[in-house]
C-alpha cells in the first residue's frame, strides 16, 4: 500500500493513521509536521512487524522540538530526526531526508540491517553518536571537506557513527597534497578538510601541525591495510615534519573483515582499535623504511580492546622504554598474543622492568618517596604475553599485500 498525509499540529501522523493500517503501508510520503509520538508510530511502521519500506520526508518542514537531540549545535528550530528513531527498522531500505535537515539525532537508525542511503542533505552539520550503526548496505558516505557543509559535530565525528556500516568514504579532497615525489603542495587556509584515501577519511587543520585518520570505513572487505606514507611523509613547511599521525578513537571500530594492520608514527587515542573480530595482526612501523625504533605514543591506555583473535603484534622499537605499555597493558587476550620485537632485543623486553613505588599510608594526600630500593617494586609487564620473539625488521620493508 502506497499513502500520501500532510500532517499538522492539530492533526498529526499518528492521529490520522490507525496501527491496524500503518503495518500494511509499505510506501510512505509525509508532508508538514512530525512529533515524537509520529517517530515512534514510523519505527514501528519499518519494524519487524510492518512493511515501510520506503519513507520520503521531503516535504517535512517542521518538527516539535526535542529537549535533547543529541546532535550538538542544533537549535530548537531547527529541523532534525530525533534520538533513538527507526532503531531496528529491517524493513526501511530506503529513506528520502527533510529539505532542510540540520541534524540527526543520538542511536537513530541503528540495526537498519537493509537502509541503504545514496547521501546526506548538505544542509545536516551534526550527526548523533551510534546514529548509522550495524547499518551494513551503507556502500559509500559522501564527505564535504568544508567547515560550513557535511556532517559535523564540533570539527569532528562521533566516535561510533558508523560502526559497522559504511564500505568506502568520500569526498571532495581525494588525496592528500603532495606530488608524486612527496614534494610539497600544501596551500595555507583556515578550518579542516576532510580528504579520502583508499576510502579511509582523514583531516588536517593549518594550526593542529598534524593529520587525523577519522574513520577507517568498518565494511571494507579488505583483509590488510597499511597506513599511506603520504599521512606520514608530508611537510608543512620546509625542513619541518609534520607530527605523527594521530588514529582518533573509535577510528577502527567494529572492522569486520580486516585481519591485518599496519601503523607507522601513530599516535592512538583511547579505543582507537576495538570490536575487530578478525583482528589478528597489528605491525607498528617505523616513519620510513629500514628504520627499526619507532616513535608512536598514545593519548590514553585501553588502546586495543575487544580483538577475540589478535594473534601477532609486531614492534620496531629496539628498546622497550620508547614503547609505552599502556597501549596493550588492557588487552583481555594479552596472554594468547606473540610479542614481535627486532633481532637481539627480545631479552630487553623480558627482563625490562616497569618501577612501581610500594604503597604507604600517607596523609595529606601526598604520597611519600621511595626510601630504599626496598620500597621500589619492578615488574616485568612485558611477559604478560604469551611469550616474545624476535624478527628481522627487513622482512617487511615491502608493504603486505
Amino acid at each position: 500500500m502506497k499513502k500520501t498525509i500532510i500532517c499538522t499540529k492539530d492533526n498529526p501522523l499518528h492521529i490520522q493513521i490507525s496501527i491496524e493500517e500503518s503495518l500494511r503501508i509499505d510506501e510512505l510520503e509525509v508532508k508538514g509536521y512530525l512529533d515524537g509520538d509520529d517517530y515512534e508510530l514510523l519505527t514501528e511502521m519499518s519494524g519487524e512487524k510492518g512493511c515501510l519500506k520506503r519513507l520520503d520526508l521531503f516535504g517535512v518542514t517542521d518538527s516539535f522540538p526535542e529537549p535533547d537531540l543529541g546532535s550538538f549545535y542544533i537549535d530548537d528550530k531547527d529541523l532534525a530526526i530525533y534520538p533513538h528513531s527507526f532503531v531496528n527498522s529491517v524493513r526501511l531500505e530506503e529513506i528520502v531526508f527533510p529539505n532542510n535537515l540540520k541534524g540527526i539525532g543520538n542511536e537513530s537508525f541503528i540495526n537498519c540491517e537493509n537502509l541503504v542511503i545514496d547521501e546526506l542533505p548538505e544542509t545536516v552539520i551534526s550527526i548523533g553518536n551510534n546514529s548509522f550503526q550495524n547499518c551494513p548496505k551503507l556502500k559509500t558516505v559522501f564527505v564535504s571537506n568544508t567547515f560550513e557543509t557535511g556532517f559535523r559535530l564540533g570539527g569532528q565525528f562521533p566516535e561510533r557513527e558508523f560502526a559497522g556500516s559504511v564500505e568506502n568514504y568520500d569526498s571532495e579532497y581525494k588525496k592528500w597534497p603532495l606530488t608524486p615525489k612527496g614534494e610539497e603542495t600544501y596551500r595555507d587556509y583556515s578550518g579542516r578538510e576532510h580528504f579520502v584515501i583508499d576510502g579511509v577519511l582523514f583531516w588536517e587543520q593549518d594550526w593542529c601541525w598534524w593529520l587525523t585518520l577519522e574513520k577507517y570505513p568498518a565494511m571494507n572487505r579488505r583483509t590488510t591495510y597499511e597506513v599511506p606514507i603520504e599521512t606520514t611523509a608530508a611537510y608543512y613547511e620546509k625542513d619541518v615534519t609534520v607530527s605523527p599521525l594521530e588514529i582518533r578513537t573509535h577510528a577502527f571500530c567494529g572492522c569486520k573483515y580486516l585481519k591485518t594492520l599496519i601503523l607507522r608514527d601513530c599516535a592512538l587515542e583511547s579505543c582507537a582499535i576495538c570490536d575487530c573480530p578478525a583482528l589478528e595482526t597489528i605491525i607498528f612501523k617505523g616513519c620510513a623504511y629500514g628504520k627499526t625504533v619507532s616513535s608512536f605514543d598514545i593519548f590514553w591506555s585501553n588502546v586495543i580492546t575487544n580483538c577475540p583473535n589478535l594473534k601477532d603484534i609486531y614492534l620496531y622499537a629496539e628498546d622497550p622504554r620508547a614503547v609505552p605499555y599502556e597501549i596493550f597493558k588492557d588487552l583481555e587476550n594479552i596472554g594468547d598474543i606473540v610479542l614481535h620485537v627486532p633481532c637481539f632485543c627480545a631479552d630487553k623486553y623480558r627482563n625490562h622492568g616497569i618501577k612501581y613505588i610500594k604503597q604507604k599510608p600517607f596523609c595529606n594526600r601526598i604520597p611519600p618517596e621511595p626510601e630504599s630500593e626496598d620500597d621500589i617494586l619492578y615488574i616485568k609487564e612485558w611477559r604478560r604475553f604469551k611469550r616474545i620473539e624476535e624478527f628481522d625488521p627487513m622482512d617487511f620493508l615491502e608493504s603486505i599485500e
